[in-house]
């Protein structure tokens, strides 16, 4: 009960410390990918999170994967509903239709939530 707040989050079952980072960018956006745990770190000087917020992470196959911090709330969301967290862990997650759009002169990624 307390001993979650050590840190640390939720245990996925996926040893993903040798996993590389990537960005939206990186992934074939035809594809869809099954989601097996997520993470947001917030464990940055205030200076950093005001400016750029916090780093909200997926965890695919293989990879760990940013995602754009407008994402926070829906992760945390998963994160905080045990029945959700259980659906990730049994393969339910899926992110896909993947879309570009433009904000503050520049190309950005995104992606939607897709039910298994």
């Amino acid at each position: 009960m307390f001993a979650e707040l050590n840190g640390g989050g939720i245990d996925w079952g996926v040893d993903s410390k040798d996993f590389p980072y990537k960005k939206l960018s990186d992934l074939d956006q035809s594809k869809k990918y099954v989601v097996k745990g997520m993470f947001i770190n917030r464990n940055k000087s205030e200076k950093e999170l005001k400016e750029f917020g916090a780093s909200v992470v997926l965890i695919l196959d293989d990879v760990l994967l940013s995602i754009p911090n407008h994402y926070e709330t829906a992760v945390q969301t998963i994160i905080d509903d045990p029945e959700k967290v259980a659906a990730v862990k049994a393969g339910k997650c899926i992110i896909g239709d993947f879309y570009t759009y433009q904000s503050h002169g520049k190309e950005c990624y995104a992606f939607k939530w897709i039910d298994a």
